[in-house]
C-alpha cells in the first residue's frame, strides 16, 4: 500500500498502483486536479480513482465523475463500504 501526503506525491506514485482512492481536499494539488493529471498522464490502461470526500454537496459527485474518477464515496464510511469497492473495482 502506498500513501500520498498531498495530490503532487498522488501523480507522482499513480503508476504503481491497482486502484486509489483520492481524497478531495489535499494540500499543493487537489483530488481534481491530481485525478486530471493522472488521466492527462495515462498511456496503457486506466486506474480506478474512488472520490472520498466528507463534502456530500448537491453536485459533488457528479463533479468527482467529470474530473475522472470512477467512483465516490463519502467520509466517514464503513468497513463494508471499503470491501465492496474493492470487490468493484480490482
Amino acid at each position: 500500500m502506498l500513501e500520498a501526503e498531498n495530490g503532487e506525491e498522488a501523480l507522482a506514485l499513480y503508476d504503481q498502483a491497482n486502484l486509489i482512492l483520492m481524497d478531495i481536499q489535499m494540500p499543493l494539488m487537489n483530488g481534481y486536479e491530481a485525478t486530471r493529471a493522472i488521466r492527462a498522464r495515462e498511456t496503457v490502461g486506466r486506474v480506478p480513482i474512488i472520490a472520498l470526500t466528507a463534502g456530500n454537496v448537491k453536485g459533488e459527485k457528479e463533479k468527482c465523475l467529470e474530473a475522472g474518477m470512477d467512483d465516490f464515496v463519502t467520509k466517514p464510511f464503513v468497513k463494508d463500504t471499503i470491501a465492496e469497492l474493492f470487490k468493484t473495482w480490482l
